[in-house]
């Protein structure tokens, strides 16, 4: 671990990991089946609230899901990234070693 980046090689990849395993109870989120037994309650105005919110909710959920995605999608390639500039300078210190010997 460096002082300048505070994380070590792989902490970004397990933060990805662990933001995309956190997604799986959204990834069932269905509020459309429950927004159609709406006219169930006999009442157009309750009817159409429910119908509004669950559509709400349904989209906030996967406009959130979709960031983290993003979000996950940005800290793996941050690790690749580490981890690549971490083997280029390993690399050239062997070389420079390499080349001193």
């Amino acid at each position: 671990m460096t002082a300048d980046l505070g994380v070590g090689p792989g902490v970004l990849k397990k933060g990805a990991s662990d933001i995309l395993e956190g997604l799986k109870p959204v990834e069932k989120v269905d509020l459309k089946s429950l927004s159609e037994q709406g006219s169930a309650a006999g009442d157009n105005a309750a009817t159409a609230a429910l119908v509004t919110f669950c559509t709400t909710w349904q989209l906030g959920a996967e406009f959130l899901r979709d960031c983290a995605v993003t979000l996950a999608g940005g800290l793996n390639s941050a690790n690749n990234n580490y981890a690549e500039t971490d083997e280029a300078i390993r690399d050239a210190v062997n070389s420079v070693k390499s080349d001193l010997s």
